[in-house]
């Protein structure tokens, strides 16, 4: 009996002999093993050349993920049951992306300059980071509530206030932070919303602040400028 390559189902070779009921019911036992299951691999060991809507689910992390036709969607699901009498269950399907900044990024006097995250801790599809002016953007890529925070930091300097905002590329303000002015101390401000935001929407962090001097950002290998972007 041969097998096909990617769900080993059975099916008779040539040098089989004639046997019409054993190897039909071979392949149906394979194909009733398969039936309503998402198909196994590692993150490393995707399979390609598939139908748009396959699902698979990894071992190593554990992700259930559908292909879109040209990229793998993370559909990871949470279960809630529902109380009192209404009963049932809802699916509810999240993602969540991470960048970071390592680098202490220069930001000029009097200037709303885009904060630069350079480096990618936890990548999600439905989340994509483009360059914008001195720093970057991110686009959503499903209509879903959105809960963005923001860390980011001002080193010391004495003179001159700051602030940093958390915008849509129209423009938007999701949230907005004002530091101190004339105070001789770093300056550390925390952004979070969580909001509805439709599909292609991009969101991005400026600094700007009114010293006499470009004053530089205190990153602390990302652990003070960071972005979390999280789907529900």
């Amino acid at each position: 009996m041969g097998s096909t390559a990617r769900f080993g189902l059975a099916y008779p070779a040539l040098t089989d002999a004639p046997n019409g009921p054993a190897q039909t019911q071979a392949l149906a036992e394979g194909v009733d093993g398969w039936l309503c299951r998402d198909f196994p691999c590692t993150s490393s060991t995707r399979p390609t050349g598939v139908a748009v809507g396959f699902r698979i689910v990894e071992s190593d992390t554990g992700k259930t993920l559908r292909w879109s036709g040209s990229a793998w969607a993370d559909i990871s699901a949470t279960v809630v049951t529902g109380g009192g009498g209404g009963g049932g269950t809802t699916t509810i399907s999240t993602v969540s992306a991470t960048y970071a900044a390592t680098a202490a990024q220069s930001i000029p006097t009097g200037t709303d300059t885009v904060v630069a995250f350079g480096v990618e801790q936890v990548a999600d599809p439905t989340v994509t980071r483009s360059t914008n002016g001195a720093g970057h953007k991110f686009t959503l890529a499903q209509t879903r509530l959105w809960i963005v925070t923001v860390t980011a930091r001002f080193t010391q300097n004495a003179v001159g206030g700051r602030t940093f905002e958390l915008l849509t590329g129209s423009g938007a303000v999701l949230a907005k932070s004002s530091g101190p002015s004339d105070t001789d101390a770093p300056w550390t401000a925390n952004l979070s919303v969580a909001r509805k935001l439709a599909a292609g929407t991009t969101v991005h962090v400026i600094a700007r602040h009114n010293a006499s001097t470009p004053v530089p950002l205190e990153p602390a290998g990302g652990s003070y400028v960071h972005i979390d972007i999280a789907g529900v």
